[in-house]
């Protein structure tokens, strides 16, 4: 299913039984559209943000209950206008039917290579909101990159300072996706990581929850909270980027990434794995998509739509028509 012609970085979520909230970036801005049966159709766009002077992308939503959503966004100034990279925030009262006026949550630097990338939300058991995203602000002379997290005990009305939640030396942690697992005792977060073999490949680095997680110290490349995604290492050639985490309803967690054995992320297609309970040992993939020559599925996503059913979001094009598509997937034993 088309969800949105023209539209990319898609995310879905599950706002009430029936109801179902997509969101993207569209027209330099971001918008969610709303389902009330389950996804088989979509009502019109409602956009969330649009700051001028630049594009907000990577959208990300926190469903807090039955009506209160979080979006989150990354804000991408236009080259010379002066703005900083930042991380943003939005709220809706009514599932996503309005929204209010953007609250910037984190400042980076005004050039690309010192920018701030890629949020993404979670709730832990006790009501704390974590918010996780790619951080090249501190590192302005080198090209690394790390992951950062920022905190909200009142529900999002106010944030605490960045923390570094991982960082390999002289490589590029990235895209960072957390999940709290139903048992609630961990922090799970997938992220791409270049330090293994000098191409991203998919890496989970995670956390005790105990004192709400983090406080061990940063998850550094050869930390025993950090380990390979895959059962069964890729090609150091092989571009295995841009992870995507969510646990079934049987515990077992599932994992998408662009896969591009050529090493040439245009030539990504959007692979599905499934592990443990314990986020380790993803095995051999599916591909939920066909594969058109020349035709990329890029940042992709996935959404647990009930016990036996995964739905694949991609951005590509299908058809002549360019955008985010969903498929749903059915789980075999």
């Amino acid at each position: 299913m088309l969800i949105q012609q023209g539209g990319n970085y898609g995310r879905i979520y599950r706002v009430s039984q029936r109801h179902l909230i997509a969101g993207f970036g569209f027209r330099r801005g971001i918008y969610v559209r709303l389902s009330d049966d389950d996804g088989k159709s979509w009502e019109e766009p409602i956009q969330v943000v649009e700051m001028p002077g630049g594009n907000c992308t990577n959208t990300e939503l926190c469903v807090l209950d039955g009506r209160q959503i979080l979006c989150f966004f990354n804000f991408r100034p236009a080259e010379g206008s002066g703005k900083a990279y930042t991380i943003g925030m939005c709220k809706s009262s009514n599932r996503g039917r309005t929204w209010s006026s953007p609250t910037i949550l984190y400042t980076a630097a005004e050039e690309f290579k010192d920018g701030c990338w890629e949020p993404a939300c979670i709730q832990l058991p006790d009501g704390e909101l974590q918010v996780y995203f790619a951080n090249e602000n501190p590192y302005r002379t080198s090209n690394e990159q790390q992951i950062s997290m920022l905190r909200s005990t009142d529900y999002g009305k106010t944030w605490g300072e960045m923390e570094t939640i991982s960082f390999r030396k002289k490589s590029r942690d990235g895209m960072p996706v957390p999940v709290v697992p139903k048992d609630g005792k961990s922090i799970y977060v997938a992220i791409e990581d270049n330090g293994l073999s000098g191409r991203f490949k998919p890496v989970i680095v995670s956390s005790r929850i105990s004192k709400n997680g983090w406080h061990d110290g940063v998850v550094g490349g050869e930390s025993r909270n950090r380990w390979s995604a895959l059962a069964d290492p890729l090609p150091a050639e092989t571009y295995a980027g841009a992870p995507y985490l969510r646990q079934l309803v049987d515990g077992r967690f599932v994992l998408s990434y662009q896969l591009a054995p050529s090493g040439n992320m245009d030539d990504s297609r959007m692979a599905v794995s499934i592990g443990n309970d314990k986020a380790k040992r993803f095995g051999e993939p599916s591909f939920p998509f066909t594969s058109d020559s020349g035709v990329a599925q890029l940042w992709n996503s996935l959404f647990i739509k009930d016990e036996k059913t995964v739905t694949a979001v991609t951005q590509t094009t299908i058809g002549g028509k360019h955008g985010i598509w969903a498929i749903d997937g059915k789980l075999v034993d």
